[in-house]
């Protein structure tokens, strides 16, 4: 059976929008606003998994950002629309405008102040050329403080040059320092292999440890991404790892075929014929889908046979994957997709819970109509149909563990949280190891970075 034809999809849903395209009233006198909006109305009629809740005389009239959102179901919490499909398409690459940080929103307890914790730094960006690290505490940005009333405002100055007022815990001292620096942006291309590792645990566990902020094959048609994943994992075979802890914690989606390539190097005994997921379209793509054999794999997609496989590797048959607030997606669809294959042990906080996709599509007949939309046109399962996950994957008690333990230990650091209670457990006594540094930070999460642009939740077949 074949992986899910990208091309095979698109074509078939190319030919549907053209088909009512041509349907159209083009005799009408209409304005170029109008004429936007009935091309998003097509789209959105044809495709949007929620296509029988669109409203049955919109206001055509409208500005085509607003026109979109007035079609959507209360159900959607992820569909999106961009006035530049270029720009669509370069952040689905991780290609953006930024200085190179992300972070943790919270507010300190008992106030209504707000303050950003920075969860990494992204290699080749100017917070790195300045030397910014996990953990510092940026309580100003651009001389503006943050409050509960005002900090998506402020933090929109990110996306320019800024200027930040922060602080970073002194280990050594037990204090926290300050600082102010000037940070400026670049197009900065990310890339999501951030850190892999090994350890050798107290009762002689080999674990691999890899930390994956977004599914992406590589920059446009690249595969470098793909790959550089490929040779990590034939790293950790290479080591003859016992155990696997997967960091998808800042990780909130991206490509379905960079999701599928990364579980096929995980589950034990699948082929190119073992099913991954499961798709269900709109009774209008489905019926499509299901009555020509050519569409079969948008229906469902199979694993990859890769040689690079540890599956077998894994004696306790077992991953662990930490996540937070902002695990979504691709994220939640390996962890759906692998558990009918592994015991997959899931160590951190609730994750987001989308199980439903979209694709990019532009107006391919307008060059006057530069807007992409990013609809909700899917909903994914795993091999056994199991898609119950729309309130998000939930560790169990023991497992359940604050990413946001201030001051922030260094992601791969063993006496990090999450890390910690992932090799605690491996090594059969939960709890961890402690620190013993403690700041005076204590928090309640508001927000990533990442939410700030909806293309980072998304679930995306390309």
């Amino acid at each position: 059976m074949m992986q899910l034809n990208h091309r095979l999809f698109l074509l078939v849903l190319s030919t549907i929008l053209f088909i009512s395209s041509c349907g159209d009233d083009e005799g009408s006198a209409t304005s170029e606003t109008e004429q936007v909006n009935q091309w998003i109305l097509s789209v959105m009629e044809e495709v949007y998994f929620w296509t029988d809740e669109i409203p049955a005389n919109p206001n055509l009239s409208q500005d085509p950002g607003n026109f979109f959102t007035s079609l959507l179901s209360s159900q959607d919490r992820f569909s999106a629309i961009f006035a530049d499909f270029n720009e669509l398409t370069n952040q689905l690459d991780g290609v953006v405008m930024e200085a190179g940080y992300e972070l943790a929103v919270v507010r300190e307890n008992g106030t209504n102040n707000v303050v950003g914790a920075i969860t990494y730094i992204k290699e080749n960006s100017p917070a790195q050329s300045a030397g910014l690290q996990r953990g510092d505490i940026i309580r100003r940005i651009s001389g503006q403080a943050m409050n509960t009333n005002n900090f998506r405002s402020v933090l929109q100055n990110i996306s320019q040059n800024h200027t930040i007022d922060y602080e970073r815990f002194n280990f050594d001292t037990n204090q926290n320092e300050s600082f102010q620096q000037d940070i400026s942006v670049i197009q900065l291309s990310e890339n999501p292999n951030f850190l892999d590792t090994t350890y050798t645990t107290q009762n002689g566990k080999k674990v691999g440890y890899y930390v994956y902020n977004f599914f992406s094959q590589g920059v446009g048609s690249s595969t470098q991404y793909r790959d550089e994943m490929d040779q990590i994992f034939a790293g950790f075979k290479a080591a003859n790892i016992d155990e696997l802890i997967l960091d998808l914690r800042y990780n909130s989606g991206g490509s379905v075929a960079s999701a599928t390539n990364f579980a096929s190097l995980i589950a034990p005994g699948v082929t190119s014929e073992t099913v991954f997921f499961l798709n269900r379209w709109n009774d209008l793509l489905q019926q499509e889908f299901e009555n020509d054999p050519k569409f079969e794999s948008s229906l469902r997609g199979n694993f990859l046979e890769k040689t690079e496989n540890i599956g077998d590797n894994l004696t306790s048959q077992r991953i662990f994957v930490l996540v937070g607030p902002g695990t979504a997606s691709a994220s939640e669809l390996m962890i759906n997709g692998l558990i009918p294959f592994l015991n997959v042990i899931i160590i951190g906080g609730t994750t987001v819970g989308k199980n439903v996709g979209s694709i990019p599509i532009e107006d391919t007949e307008n060059p006057d109509n530069n807007y992409g939309l990013l609809p909700i046109v899917f909903q994914i399962a795993n091999s056994l149909g199991q898609s119950d996950y729309a309130d998000g994957f939930v560790p169990g008690p023991e497992f359940q563990v604050t990413d946001f333990q201030f001051p922030l230990r260094q992601l791969g650091d063993v006496e990090e949280p999450l890390l910690s209670a992932a090799l605690a457990e491996i090594e059969g006594q939960l709890g961890g190891r402690k620190s013993s540094a403690k700041s005076d930070i204590d928090v309640d999460y508001l927000m990533s970075t990442k939410e700030l642009n909806p293309v980072r939740q998304e679930l995306v077949i390309r």
